[in-house]
């Protein structure tokens, strides 16, 4: 059918960023424990007494030396007495591990949700703490790579899993005893193993997996006697269904689901970028009919259906004032929608999938990484293994929902069963077992001339060529020029012989 983007064959496999340029050094060796303070010298006597007179009689100087030996001997045993006991009690007092305090560089997350899952370490751990700093978004990539290099860094720091080719060689490896490859791989997720594990050293663990979900407004569906779409062709017929114009004007009163542009369609790369992996595209080297035909199909909610347009409010403010029937988005979107209209029936679903083929699903994932110039790297590590932990996302998981009701899907397998509880959460659980990612992941917080952001342009570029009727194939050799370019300077692919089309 003309509104579906095609089924391909076997679909191929999709490189995934999951391995980063062999460009970081050796990890240093780390720093030996400090050696234990030597305890305070003990009392030294005197050397010796004064000398009988040679004159003297023997016999008369019995008594004195026996009484003056009495009283030394009283002396020294008060004196070692109080003074041992003084010894003895500040050798107690520095002998215990030296404390510790570790900064952590976070984002996102309040104290008030973070301090019950390092209250649980710091017990655990009585002579480290961790001194959590929730930094702001803006410009955080820039300031947190200038704290990585600085000495002394930050010990612990939120990283996106898309910096990795920026960050890999400001980051120390999890050093042995800590956070294994066979523990990151079997208590998590497929793509979290892809993403942090390269050359058999682990580069960090996330506490979340963030993915996208449909939300559905459930009293528009149900007025039209409609069940939530499975695929993009049951997508497409409902919002058409649902869409409502204006009778005089001709304008969109409400819009059946917010696709096609990337002027207010939020989270729109991760979209696009989801729909060109289910395609069986690959996103390091894009190429054939599969890649226009999807940026085509994405295109033709606006400028063939016109079931959205540009003049509606943003995607998830549209959503909650019931202007559009679907949106695309991340699951802490929920904490939004149910901030502006805590009356609107909604729920999430999975999104769209082509029919006949495995699903694919999309995610970007945050993730704790330790500093190479930390100042203790051991007591980092041993801090973001407790943070890998079951015990330490369940924590986390019950923090986030006191706070506000919706946390994010736990990236530990095990939480699944325990998140899945929660129905808006259980279809972006559900997805993570099929995710995949890229460098074109949104909000990020990247710079302007970082890897995310450049890719991204190139993506925006593509997509409004495509939506001016612009020529397809032209179209998407200069997107896949642009991305060979960018994505060869890190490393990643190998260096295209000529460059793009500015």
């Amino acid at each position: 059918m003309d509104n579906q983007f095609p089924l391909p064959g076997p679909v191929p496999s999709v490189p995934e960023p999951s391995t980063f340029p062999p460009l970081v050094p050796k990890a240093s060796p780390l720093p030996s424990p400090e050696e234990a303070a030597p305890p305070p010298p003990g009392y030294q006597p005197p050397a010796s007494v004064n000398p009988p007179s040679v004159s003297s009689s023997p016999f008369k100087m019995i008594t004195p030396i026996i009484i003056g030996l009495a009283v030394i001997g009283l002396i020294t045993f008060i004196l070692f007495r109080v003074l041992g006991k003084s010894t003895s009690s500040k050798t107690q007092s520095i002998s215990p591990s030296k404390l510790v305090t570790l900064t952590y560089f976070g984002l996102w997350e309040p104290s008030s949700v973070m301090k019950p899952v390092i209250d649980a370490f710091e017990k655990q751990y009585p002579n480290i703490k961790v001194n959590y700093q929730l930094q702001s978004p803006q410009d955080y990539q820039d300031r947190v790579k200038t704290a990585m290099e600085s000495q002394p860094s930050p010990d612990i720091i939120r990283l996106h899993t898309t910096w990795l080719p920026l960050f890999a060689a400001d980051l120390l490896p999890a050093p042995p005893n800590t956070l294994s490859t066979t523990e990151l791989t079997t208590n998590f997720y497929p793509i979290v193993g892809k993403l942090l594990i390269s050359g058999n050293r682990v580069y960090g663990a996330p506490m979340a997996a963030e993915t996208l979900g449909l939300f559905v407004n459930t009293a528009i569906l149900q007025q039209k006697q409609l069940q939530p779409p499975k695929t993009w062709e049951d997508l497409l017929t409902i919002a058409k269904a649902v869409r409502e114009i204006e009778p005089i004007t001709g304008k969109i009163r409400r819009a059946g689901v917010a696709l096609g542009n990337t002027i207010n369609v939020e989270y729109w790369p991760d979209i696009v970028s989801m729909m060109l992996l289910q395609a069986g595209v690959s996103l390091t080297n894009i190429k054939g009919t599969e890649a226009s035909i999807t940026l085509r199909y994405y295109t033709d909610f606006v400028t063939k259906h016109q079931v959205w347009d540009d003049t509606l409010p943003p995607s998830t403010i549209a959503f909650a004032n019931e202007k559009v029937a679907m949106i695309l988005a991340p699951s802490w979107v929920a904490r939004d929608i149910k901030a502006i209209n805590p009356s609107l029936s909604w729920q999430v679903v999975p999104v769209p999938q082509l029919p006949d083929i495995d699903p694919v699903n999309w995610t970007s994932i945050w993730f704790e990484g330790v500093s190479k110039n930390s100042l203790h790297p051991q007591e980092a590590w041993k801090f973001v293994s407790f943070l890998a932990s079951a015990n330490a996302q369940q924590i986390l998981f019950d923090a986030a929902t006191q706070d506000r009701g919706f946390p994010q899907p736990p990236a530990n397998k095990a939480m699944a069963e325990i998140a899945s509880k929660n129905p808006i959460l259980a279809p972006f659980v559900e997805s993570l077992n099929t995710a995949k990612t890229f460098y074109t992941a949104s909000k990020t917080q990247d710079s302007k001339t970082a890897l995310n952001s450049r890719l991204i342009k190139y993506l925006e570029d593509a997509v409004n060529s495509i939506a001016t009727n612009q020529d397809d194939k032209k179209t998407v050799d200069t997107l896949n020029s642009g991305f060979t370019q960018i994505l060869s300077q890190y490393g990643l692919v190998a260096a295209p012989t000529t460059s793009p089309t500015p």
